[in-house]
């Protein structure tokens, strides 16, 4: 390993967006400190161009890397094959850094062996300009090597251990043979659990990197797009009870293990009866995929039974995406 950090930069058709990414990241204190990786996955519009640009200008940082259309989970794991740096992370083409934490980060990367890492992200509206700083709860011991088994089911946690606050040791993945889904979306959440689950230790640092771009109607995870690809989200969560199925985890890393797929399989019916304006589709949607959780999972079945009846009455009460929106804002 010759960087501190690899960056993969997953793009396709980001044209408008990936300058501001890829100029948060020229900066030559990052000269032999930072490997970062632009795959192109097919772009058909100037990503390209503008990423060879910045390749050929800053050769001791970037590297353009062009391959066949494969969705995010193909440009990752190009990524992790390609990554020169001890530790590893995502970034998205359109979102960037906050560029002189990431100098402090660097700094505290090339200082440790932890096999995790995390920070805080903001996140930016696209429309209004507005941001909103994501911090780490006060609860959380800033710089100390943690057991990660010991706090991972502390309160709230799993909240801020996300991909765009996560570094991860390279090794961790390359020995462990991580690989995401290819040709679907939504195998974020994928990355982040087989990642967290290989590893042995955690710290935490209150540095503000990610900027993340928000209330853009493309983005995956707009309620419309949920229902859109909902054949993918499915495909996700029935790779992750495949997943902890085959895991041999016990203690408090089952109870881990256990809390993330459940959130995604809450998500998952959220997308059947809440986020789908199409209400009798929704509900068929939703009773298929629970008699496919029964089988394949009692566990996860029973585990997520009360969330189920929940969302069962907001359906039959009509409330969709920015009802559930207004519900969780009041609840908090």
């Amino acid at each position: 390993m010759d960087a501190v950090l690899s960056v993969v930069i997953p793009c396709y058709n980001v044209e408008k967006y990936i300058d501001k990414c890829l100029s948060s990241f020229s900066d030559e204190r990052f000269a032999g400190l930072l490997d970062v990786m632009i795959v192109n996955d097919g772009s058909q519009d100037s990503t390209e161009d503008i990423a060879r640009r910045y390749a050929e200008a800053h050769p001791d940082i970037f590297r353009l890397i062009n391959k066949e259309n494969g969705g995010h989970g193909s440009a990752v794991n190009t990524g992790i094959e390609n990554a020169r740096g001890r530790y590893f992370r995502i970034v998205d083409g359109d979102d960037w850094i906050n560029t002189d934490n990431m100098v402090r980060l660097l700094d505290i990367l090339s200082k440790t062996d932890s096999d995790l890492v995390v920070d805080e992200k903001r996140e930016v509206h696209m429309v209004t300009g507005d941001s909103e700083h994501i911090t780490l709860p006060d609860w959380v011991r800033e710089g100390s090597r943690l057991d990660f088994e010991s706090i991972c089911n502390l309160n709230d946690i799993c909240t801020y251990i996300m991909l765009h606050t996560l570094s991860v040791r390279t090794e961790i993945l390359r020995e462990h043979g991580i690989r995401l889904q290819e040709h679907i979306f939504y195998v974020d959440i994928e990355f982040i659990i087989k990642s967290t689950m290989e590893a042995r230790t955690i710290e935490f640092h209150r540095i503000e990197i990610y900027q993340y771009l928000v209330g853009n109607a493309d983005q995956s995870v707009s309620a419309a797009n949920y229902v859109k690809r909902y054949a993918h989200h499915y495909q996700v969560t029935k790779e992750l009870i495949r997943y902890a199925a085959a895991k041999e985890a016990v203690g408090e890393m089952k109870r881990y293990l256990d809390r993330r797929v459940c959130l995604v399989i809450n998500t998952h019916m959220n997308i059947c009866l809440i986020f789908n304006k199409d209400r009798k589709q929704g509900l068929e949607q939703a009773k298929e995929f629970r008699r496919y959780l029964k089988g394949a999972s009692p566990s996860y079945y029973k585990a997520t039974r009360k969330r189920y009846a929940e969302a069962r009455v907001l359906h039959a009460l009509g409330v969709d995406y920015d009802g559930l929106e207004r519900m969780m804002r009041r609840k908090a």
